[in-house]
């Protein structure tokens, strides 16, 4: 890593690339380059659905549409509504509000986008669910990196700790996924509120009829009055876990072919793969909703359909993970008249694909699509003041530290630059700073006094795909100018003046051995230096 000068702001900054601008002008050159991204991926958009809603046009009419208000309801009514119902009456509810709730850094978004490989997740979330990246989390390669980068190859009693930090390792995206979108999903579901005042479907819903709610959300009881709802999916006023999830068999079968190992690693990796490949099928278990439990868990609501004269679906996409419920439907309501409320091409095609998938031969289609409701006049308050970060100061030895807009890194009032990645940790030595940046490598940043003035030495040396701070460090020792990392079985020393590596040595127990030096530990990783 070398210092090299911004040819935008003109202050120093250290990289170890051939880019010949410094982190904070990167971010706001890239930050420009998204925002013209996402204006052209709006046009593009817009032409899309432009055209899409001219096939939609074509193609509805060989259906010859009838008029909503020409459905006359009852109490025999089955009404079957879906998100569109919530949509329709101005709740923020779609997928992609959803992922706008989260914000473009969130954690579970991210590990969302990493573990699917479904090209738009938000298009069809619960399909998309069914997705797993198998390459990224249980590949051959991913699992024998995993297992180096935990040192199960390195030292002589690594093992079955070792191995399953590794196993734990690879499946991470999965299992943060799984363990954070129910919570998260829930708080959502709780804050969501109606934005009209307009009740569109007050000459279709009876309030006697029968709901299959495939909401979360109360608003067909509280906009419409009616009592009898099944909430299929769970509801947001009762305790327990929301469903959702794809159907089962979606992932696709989680194990490769056998194949005969010529080496040791080639077994180590064989056998490392089946294991991440089992415990992410346990995780994907969390991830799908096996519908004909559902059923006989509601069996009571679709045996009282048999006297239902007429089905009403509106507000759902008819997508195939909920066909199973449609032919339940079908099955105890066998005579019953069928209207489909069709919103654009995707509903279309899947009402298509469903009646001719369970051979539904009396039925209607009328649009939704013009359906349309006045928002809810709100006060708005005038927005906050974006809050400012703050700069991190830190003080030690007659040193003064400061970082600003989170990588402008000032020592003393002598010394600038701008530093590559977010600087996790400080520690000041009186005639060197190391600061502990928060990247994959994790790289420690040598600064050394030169009389009254600062200056960059190197970066130290870390291990492949590991920090030089990781969890198997034990103890950091200061003698004079050298520096001292103990981890389980390694040593590994520096000189201060150079930033270069003295030692890099397998040593058995090495945690337990005694070092010459000042122990600095706790200005590294504080009081978890001191574990056994």
């Amino acid at each position: 890593m070398k210092i090299k000068i911004c040819k935008s702001c003109g202050k120093q900054f250290l990289s170890e690339t051939k880019y010949s601008y410094c982190r904070i002008c990167n971010k706001k050159w890239h930050e420009e380059q998204a925002k013209i991204q996402e204006q052209a991926e709006n046009l593009k958009w817009k032409e899309l659905k432009k055209q899409e809603q001219k096939r939609f046009e074509s193609e509805v009419q060989a259906y010859k549409p009838i008029l909503m208000e020409n459905i006359t309801p009852s109490v025999d009514t089955l009404y079957i509504i879906g998100n569109g119902f919530d949509l329709m009456h101005r709740v923020p509810s779609s997928y992609y509000n959803f992922r706008d709730s989260l914000g473009k850094n969130n954690s579970l978004r991210n590990d969302l986008e990493l573990a699917l490989t479904s090209e738009d997740i938000w298009a069809d979330f619960e399909n998309a669910l069914g997705t797993l990246n198998l390459e990224l989390m249980g590949s051959r390669n991913i699992i024998d990196m995993w297992l180096d980068n935990f040192g199960f190859y390195d030292d002589e009693d690594s093992g079955a700790a070792e191995f399953y930090m590794a196993l734990e390792a690879a499946a991470t995206p999965i299992s943060n996924l799984v363990n954070s979108l129910q919570p998260t999903f829930r708080r959502w579901i709780d804050h969501l509120e109606i934005g009209t005042d307009e009740r569109p479907l007050i000459g279709l819903i009876h309030p006697r009829g029968k709901v299959l709610d495939f909401n979360y959300t109360e608003f067909v009881e509280n906009l419409y009055g009616v009592k009898d709802v099944c909430y299929i999916h769970g509801s947001r006023k009762k305790k327990g876990k929301l469903i959702l999830g794809h159907k089962p068999g979606a992932t696709g079968d989680l194990y490769e072919k056998s194949r005969k190992p010529k080496t040791y690693r080639q077994a180590v990796i064989d056998v490392a793969q089946d294991n991440v490949l089992s415990l992410i099928g346990q995780y994907d278990k969390d991830l799908t909703k096996d519908s004909h439990e559902i059923i006989k868990a509601h069996c009571g609501f679709f045996d009282g359909l048999a006297y239902i004269k007429q089905i009403v679906v509106i507000g759902h996409s008819i997508s195939s993970v909920d066909w199973d419920y449609f032919a339940e439907v079908k099955k105890k309501a066998e005579n019953a008249h069928w209207y489909f409320g069709i919103y654009g091409l995707n509903d279309l095609h899947n009402m298509i694909n469903l009646i001719n998938r369970l051979q539904i031969k009396n039925y209607n289609v009328f649009r939704t699509d013009s359906i349309w409701t006045k928002p809810r006049e709100v006060n708005n308050e005038p927005a906050l003041p974006q809050r400012e970060v703050k700069p991190r100061v830190l003080q030690d030895a007659g040193i003064t530290v400061t970082v600003r807009q989170t990588y402008d890194l000032m020592i003393d009032d002598t010394f600038e630059v701008i530093l590559p990645n977010y600087a996790k940790n400080i520690v000041i030595l009186s005639e060197y700073i190391l600061v502990v940046l928060d990247n994959l490598i994790g790289n420690i940043c040598l600064f050394k006094r030169q009389k009254k003035d600062w200056s960059f030495v190197a970066v130290l040396e870390s291990f492949p795909y590991q920090s030089l701070i990781n969890r198997r460090l034990n103890h950091i020792f200061l003698e004079e100018d050298k520096i001292t990392f103990v981890y389980n079985n390694r040593v590994r020393r520096y000189d201060l003046s150079t930033g270069e590596m003295i030692t890099n040595q397998q040593v058995q127990d090495a945690r337990s051995k005694e070092y010459l030096g000042k122990n600095i530990t706790e200005k590294f990783i504080g009081k978890m230096a001191h574990r056994n």
